[in-house]
């Protein structure tokens, strides 16, 4: 059964069907994994791994390796859809998820709460951008002259001036689902279209307080 990826080249398992290419990049990981134990042999060096009680040494060890890879590797599957399911039903719930560093606010139990001394600065961005005197790179350069720091001390970059400008949740609006991971070993993200956001407007406030008003938004 694990032969037949390892004989084939990768480009030619890569023009098959999804499952096909699942098995395919199993199979780079493991080959890996056998190169390396097998440049250590070479140099006469062993590899025992204690858990699963396998020594590179043993003459079957690499067919044990193989298997113990498949298993580890739908483990991790499973994890990952366990908590894309967890994610799903987060959003549902409406958790605010996603990083808890947000201009502004502080993240406590997937609720958002105003930061007055962060939310000051996003009001000073959204009032100088709404005249439309102000450019995002202006607007950087009057941040650090009246003094706003990063968290880390550095100049806030034009870059993230941008995002605040156009991060709904700063007029009171809950937004999920913007992300996607489409590999869960890799961890690889990729963001999703406007219309499969979970976007509506937090009538309550107790989940996304508002900073600026619709209107200035």
């Amino acid at each position: 059964m694990f032969s037949y990826p390892f004989a084939r080249s990768t480009d030619r398992i890569e023009k098959y069907d999804d499952k096909q290419q699942e098995v395919s990049r199993f199979a780079r990981n493991t080959i890996d994994s056998l190169t390396y134990t097998r440049d250590l042999l070479r140099a006469g060096v062993g590899v025992f791994f204690q858990n699963d009680n396998i020594c590179t040494i043993d003459t079957d060890s690499e067919l044990r390796l193989t298997i113990m890879s498949s298993i580890a590797a739908d483990e991790v599957r499973k994890l990952s859809e366990r908590v894309r399911w967890g994610h799903k039903r987060a959003i549902e719930n409406g958790n605010v998820m996603g990083s808890s560093r947000i201009f502004g606010y502080d993240k406590h139990d997937c609720k958002l709460t105003v930061n007055e001394s962060e939310a000051e600065m996003v009001r000073l961005i959204y009032e100088l951008y709404s005249t439309g005197d102000y450019s995002s790179r202006k607007i950087e350069n009057i941040l650090w002259e009246k003094g706003y720091r990063n968290r880390n001390g550095s100049r806030i970059h034009h870059n993230t001036i941008n995002g605040i400008i156009q991060n709904p949740k700063y007029k009171g609006y809950y937004c999920g689902n913007k992300v996607k991971i489409v590999d869960y070993r890799t961890r690889e993200q990729r963001f999703l279209p406007e219309e499969e956001w979970v976007l509506y407007k937090d009538e309550t406030g107790e989940v996304v307080p508002a900073i600026v008003s619709e209107e200035i938004w």
